[in-house]
C-alpha cells in the first residue's frame, strides 16, 4: 500500500475543478509545489500545452510539459477541507496515476505515518488522529 490523498483541483484560468486521488510521492522532488497528471486529466481540466522540459524519472529522463501556477490544490478528507496550495501542473504523457511531489506534500501539511500501511495525518490533526489512504472511486 502507499499513501494516496484526495485533492480538489481547480484551474487558475477558467476555474474548472474536479476531485482526484493522487499518490503522495516523497521520492519525487520539485523546487515548488507540483501536481503531475496524464494528458487525459489535463484535458479534463482544460489545460494543454505548457513548456517542454526534461524531468528526471526513476529510469532516466523524460520530456514533460510544465504549466506554471496553473492549479489550486485543496486537500480533502471525508468532506473536510484541510489545506490549500497553488501549484504548477506537469503533464506527463503515459503517467499511470496523478502524483504530488515532496514539497507539495509538505505545503499541504501531509505527514506520512506509514507508507506501507497507507496511513497519514494532517499537520493540524491531534497526535492520535490517523487518516487512511484515499481510494479512487470508479
Amino acid at each position: 500500500m502507499v499513501v494516496h490523498v484526495k485533492l480538489r483541483v481547480k484551474t487558475v484560468r477558467g476555474g474548472r475543478a474536479r476531485e482526484l486521488v493522487a499518490l503522495a510521492n516523497g521520492g519525487a522532488h520539485s523546487p515548488e509545489p507540483v501536481l503531475v497528471v496524464d494528458e487525459a486529466t489535463a484535458r479534463e481540466l482544460g489545460v494543454s500545452g505548457g513548456e517542454a522540459v526534461e524531468a528526471a524519472v526513476v529510469n532516466g529522463r523524460r520530456r514533460v510539459y510544465l504549466v506554471r501556477n496553473a492549479v489550486e490544490l485543496t486537500l480533502i478528507d471525508g468532506g473536510e477541507e484541510l489545506s490549500r496550495v497553488r501549484a504548477h501542473l506537469v503533464i506527463h504523457p503515459g503517467l499511470e496515476e496523478p502524483l504530488i511531489t515532496d514539497i507539495t506534500i509538505d505545503e499541504l501539511g501531509i505527514q506520512v505515518i506509514s507508507f506501507s500501511k497507507g496511513l497519514w495525518r494532517h499537520r493540524e490533526d491531534p497526535p492520535d488522529k490517523v487518516r487512511e489512504s484515499a481510494v479512487q472511486e470508479p
